[in-house]
């Protein structure tokens, strides 16, 4: 079989990212680029389209340089996203508005309206979904409400794909399953739209978009301008992946019940295949539909993981970034390795990643970070070391969740900006006291996107086909005995601590004053 090259590309919540990747697993080429979220504090979080696409053309143009392969050597182009993260758009698929990133709390308000008109138990056993304001729903209420006009010239209802997908030629593109599954209005058991929803919540059903199973091959590039900027042949297929955690998923192997997989990125997903439309039974978790066509998945989310450090690196690590530039690399690895002088349970510190609020075990948008047990004597290494433990204590917290409301979990892959680190990889299988297999690559979301395409063009038979030829597990860390009991107290000691800063309401009193 000849070599063939797929395009992926991913619009992440931190930017944008193409990677081209061979029919037998090699990434010739990979480039990102940022893309700032405009945040205040009423609690928005916006992204602008056009430098989505800007970025697009220029993470593309690099990434067929970098691989030294030419446009017309593209057997596909994939497309996967952020979920929840969504504009809406007139009927010529301009958008009227910027994207609302699933971050953005402009909709909390709205929790106790949807609650008030169907019942946390019924609208989970449609949707698969909790009530909470990361789905697109609550920020959609608020649009309708708040900026009616938009609302009322508003066609579509899109992610950031399809904003991309008409300036290359497809017109009213579909949304795939997967990505819908946040929309809050899915039926995720007959994979259908939830038609009564709408209606019952005052949304016109009509802006919503036609429905396609994930890896469907939705249209080839037409417009020829957007080919030239782009390096790319005209006629390329275009097929939507799905969204960007479910396509990481199908990248790094998880398309078996049994599998799970912690994927660190900007927010942290763990996430486990599942036979059917499994259901949560204290209705938390979400259970969605998978990049895989026809499949099921549960996951259950952290709001904030790598974007902390992100936010630590823009406040305080100036010095370390001057020296990553130096040096060739990024901050973050010397983030690790500073975090690696410090010592197990950073010398008693103990930090809740709740930057963004909690969603899963605990629904509670008002949740927020917070770094206890600090003395005088603590150090820079112990602050890092404390933030990068306090991140795998979530994940194991959800994880465990998972398994304890009935979700199998036998293996546990780590994918995702985190597993990028040694230092991190080795944490996470100290602190869950599991062994973690480290997902090969960084790029398990782009990997997925790739067996989209390759399923879609007939490459691949199915997505089991695609798996084995693209996907490979890198290193099994296992957990160090020594650090059991130590861990053991940690994670202890970081669900009591934040159990009880919730049930003192300080958390709320706190969200008061910023508001203030």
């Amino acid at each position: 079989m000849n070599t063939q090259h797929f395009l992926s590309i991913d619009f992440g919540t931190t930017g944008v990212r193409a990677v081209v990747i061979t029919s037998n697993g090699h990434q010739l080429g990979s480039q990102e680029q940022e893309v700032p979220i405009s945040q205040n504090a009423d609690g928005f979080a916006e992204q602008d389209v056009e430098t989505f696409w800007q970025g697009m053309v220029n993470v593309v143009t690099r990434a067929l340089a970098q691989a030294r392969v030419s446009g017309d050597d593209v057997t596909a182009v994939g497309f996967s996203h952020q979920r929840c993260t969504f504009a809406l758009a007139d009927a010529n698929g301009q958008h009227l508005c910027r994207l609302v990133v699933w971050m953005d709390q402009r909709g909390v308000p709205y929790l106790d309206f949807i609650r008030q008109r169907i019942p946390l138990p019924d609208y989970y056993a449609v949707t698969g979904l909790p009530i909470y304001y990361i789905s697109s729903l609550t920020k959609l209420l608020w649009l309708r409400d708040q900026r009616p006009e938009l609302y009322a010239r508003a066609r579509r209802v899109w992610p950031i794909s399809n904003f991309m997908l008409t300036r290359l030629g497809v017109h009213d593109a579909p949304v795939d399953l997967a990505t819908a599954s946040f929309y809050g209005l899915l039926d995720t058991r007959s994979r259908h739209w939830a038609t009564d929803l709408p209606a019952l919540l005052g949304l016109d059903s009509d802006k919503l978009p036609s429905l396609v199973e994930p890896g469907a091959m939705i249209g080839t590039l037409d417009n020829s301008d957007a080919a030239a900027q782009l390096g790319l042949r005209p006629g390329t297929p275009l097929v939507i992946g799905g969204g960007d955690q479910q396509c990481a998923a199908l990248g790094s192997g998880v398309i078996e019940p049994g599998r799970a997989l912690i994927n660190l990125g900007t927010a942290t997903a763990v996430m486990a295949a599942v036979s059917g439309p499994q259901r949560d039974p204290t209705w938390v978790v979400p259970s969605v539909c998978h990049a895989v066509a026809g499949q099921w998945e549960m996951e259950g989310h952290t709001q904030a993981s790598g974007v902390i450090l992100r936010r630590f690196r823009d406040e305080f690590g100036s010095a370390e970034s001057a020296v990553a530039a130096g040096l060739g690399c990024d901050a973050y690895e010397l983030f690790s390795e500073q975090a690696k002088r410090s010592v197990p349970g950073a010398a008693g510190l103990l930090f809740l990643p709740m930057f963004n609020g909690s969603t899963a075990p605990v629904s509670d948008p008002y949740s927020s970070g917070a770094l206890l047990g600090l003395r005088i004597y603590h150090t820079r290494p112990d602050v890092l070391r404390a933030m990068m433990e306090g991140m795998c204590l979530e994940n194991r917290w959800i994880l465990e969740h998972m398994q304890a409301q009935g979700t199998p979990i036998d293996t546990v892959y780590y994918a995702g900006g985190g597993s990028r680190s040694p230092f991190w990889s080795q944490l996470h299988a100290d602190i869950l006291q599991r062994p973690v297999v480290r997902v090969a690559t960084s790029n398990a979301t782009a990997v997925g996107v790739a067996i989209s395409a390759g399923v879609a063009t007939g490459l691949y038979s199915g997505v089991e086909e695609g798996v084995a030829a693209l996907c490979a597990p890198g290193e099994t860390y296992e957990p160090r005995k020594q650090h059991a009991q130590l861990y053991e107290t940690l994670y202890s000691q970081f669900q009591i601590a934040y159990q009880a800063l919730r049930d003192a309401d300080v958390f709320c009193a706190l969200r008061q004053i910023a508001d203030t």
